[in-house]
């Protein structure tokens, strides 16, 4: 069993990351947040042998269903894993935002296994949305601390990427 992570990007710029960065940065006062993007995230549980399997059959997921990616307006890329910690120029920090009461990941795994035909080959898949955050900061230890911060709506003036009244995140 291996765990692979597929992201989905638009192809143009993303004018709700770029609005929520100009939002962090001018109005709650984040001046240490360089970048934001977000990209649509995607774990596969993948029943297979080894991990370049897993990766092609994540790739085979994403090119051949029309399930994760059009593309037409999305690219997308996938992971074993998914590098945090050091940039060149600061720290990264990345926010997943995930719905317990979205079906919906659950019904992208059953058509994959059933009319998709992939059958035990995915075993399982959680859907969330991936905020990536290049901070200058000193550590990586408080680039997570300053994300969770930005993330985790409060107030009017504290958080804003996730709603913590029905939206559960992690940081990594």
């Amino acid at each position: 069993m291996h765990d692979v992570a597929l992201l989905v990007r638009l192809k143009i710029p993303d004018v709700t990351a770029l609005t929520a960065a100009n939002a962090l940065r001018r109005s709650l006062g984040y001046t240490q947040l360089k970048t934001l993007t977000r990209a649509d995230y995607y774990r596969l549980r993948l029943n297979v042998e080894t991990a370049e399997e897993a990766l092609d059959l994540a790739r085979e997921l994403a090119e051949r269903t029309n399930l994760f990616v059009n593309p037409n307006k999305h690219v997308y890329e996938v992971h074993q894993e998914l590098e945090t910690g050091d940039a060149q120029d600061g720290h990264i920090a990345r926010v997943l935002v995930t719905d317990p009461h979205d079906g919906s990941a659950e019904g992208m795994l059953a058509a994959l296994q059933g009319r998709l035909g992939y059958g035990d080959r995915v075993a399982g898949l959680t859907k969330g949305l991936l905020w990536t955050m290049h901070l200058d900061c000193d550590s990586a230890e408080e680039a997570r601390r300053l994300a969770a911060e930005m993330a985790e709506t409060r107030s009017l003036q504290q958080g804003l990427l996730v709603n913590p009244h029905f939206q559960d995140f992690e940081v990594w």
